[in-house]
C-alpha cells in the first residue's frame, strides 16, 4: 500500500491532471490502493452533482467522492470490465462517459484540455492490462511436454539398449510408454 508522499508524487509526475478541490479524495487513496497499484492518470469532475476524483491506475479505475464533511462514495471498474471511454468538450469544460457493459459512469464539467489525455491514458492501461492478462495465461497453458526430437532420441536411446540386451522387450515397453506419456 503506497504511502500519501508516494501518491502525491505519482500525482505530480503525471503530466496531465485536474484535480480541483479533491485534496480529501486524493488523502484517500493510499488506504484504497494496493501493493503494486500505480496511478496512471487522473481528473476531477461532477457525477451526479457530486464533485467526484477519477482515478485510472495499473489495475482499475476509481471513482471517488469523500463528501463535504464526513461519508463517502467510491466505485471502481476493473480495467478488464472497461468496454469503451469516450468524451465531449466545449472551449472551457467537458464530459466523459466510461462504460463496462453493464452502466456507465459521469464525469461533466471537466477540464477540456484534461479530457483527451486521460481517455487515452485509460486506453492505454486497458490495452496494457489484457496485454499482460494474455501474457499470464498462455505462460500458465505453456505444454510441459518434452520436444518430439528428444522424445524420439530417448526412444532410440532404449531401442540400442535392448538390442545390445540390456533390456527385456518387456522392460523396453513399459520405459517407451512412460516416455511417451510423460
Amino acid at each position: 500500500m503506497p504511502t500519501i508522499d508516494e501518491v502525491r508524487a505519482q500525482i505530480n509526475n503525471l503530466p496531465h491532471k485536474y484535480i480541483f478541490y479533491t485534496k480529501k479524495e486524493i488523502n484517500y487513496l493510499p488506504e484504497i490502493m494496493v501493493e503494486g497499484e500505480v496511478i496512471r492518470a487522473l481528473v476531477s469532475g461532477f457525477s451526479e452533482k457530486r464533485t467526484v476524483l477519477a482515478v485510472c491506475t495499473n489495475r482499475r479505475i476509481l471513482i471517488i467522492d469523500k463528501g463535504m464533511f464526513f461519508g463517502l462514495r467510491q466505485s471502481q471498474i476493473a480495467l478488464d470490465r472497461v468496454q469503451a471511454i469516450d468524451g465531449n468538450y466545449t472551449i472551457l469544460f467537458g464530459s466523459i462517459r466510461i462504460w463496462d457493459g453493464a452502466a456507465s459512469v459521469n464525469l461533466n464539467t471537466v477540464l477540456a484540455k484534461n479530457i483527451d489525455p486521460f481517455i487515452k491514458e485509460v486506453r492505454q492501461a486497458v490495452d496494457d492490462f489484457k496485454r499482460l492478462s494474455f501474457q499470464e495465461v498462455v505462460s500458465r497453458a505453456q505444454p510441459t511436454q518434452q520436444p518430439q526430437a528428444d522424445i524420439a532420441s530417448q526412444i532410440e536411446r532404449l531401442a540400442q539398449l535392448k538390442e545390445a540386451g540390456h533390456l527385456t522387450d518387456e522392460e523396453f515397453q513399459a520405459q517407451k510408454y512412460k516416455i511417451l506419456n510423460s
